[in-house]
């Protein structure tokens, strides 16, 4: 019989987390991707929504071929899992809110993430901002983190709720 892999159980999880929340009107699934990279031979759930119009949040969910084959070929020196990455997309007036997100994941997440923001604008447009927030754990997680996976949605859509301040 075929055993589910890490990626596989915890994407079902994941999935089913977000989904419920769709459907209770919490959060708007804007778009999905499941995707095997067959260059990699690695796959990636990729889940963007909304949990209001300024936002855009988006969980990625990635398993590569050396966890996949420490998993299968029960390897004791690589810890098989997924990696997680957040990202949330916002858009405004000024640089100097960058502190201002800052201290607002601080204050949600913790120490634990690393926070990367990447400012873009089109040219002759500079009035408008882009701040793409990335949030990276760097640890893999497994089916022990599963439970976790609640309180990792919670914490994004209240982060999303909180940036949608920042003007």
């Amino acid at each position: 019989m075929f055993d589910p892999t890490i990626y596989e159980n915890v994407k079902v999880v994941l999935e089913g987390e977000l989904y419920d929340r769709d459907l209770d009107g919490e959060i708007t699934i804007a778009n999905r991707s499941d995707l095997v990279d067959l260059a990699t031979l690695s796959r990636t759930y990729i889940v963007s929504f909304e949990e209001n119009s300024t936002v855009l949040s988006t969980i990625n969910l990635h398993a590569s071929l050396e966890s996949f084959s420490a998993e299968q070929l029960e390897l004791d020196h690589i810890m098989p899992g997924c990696e997680l990455k957040l990202c949330f997309d916002l858009t405004m007036s000024k640089e100097s809110k960058c502190d201002e997100i800052y201290k607002i994941i601080k204050e949600i997440w913790g120490d634990r993430p690393y926070v990367n923001q990447t400012l873009s604008y089109k040219y002759r447009q500079e009035a408008t901002i882009t701040n793409r927030v990335e949030l990276e754990f760097n640890r893999k997680i497994n089916e022990d983190q599963i439970s976790d996976l609640t309180t990792i949605v919670d914490y994004t859509i209240r982060t999303a709720a909180e940036l949608s301040t920042i003007k």
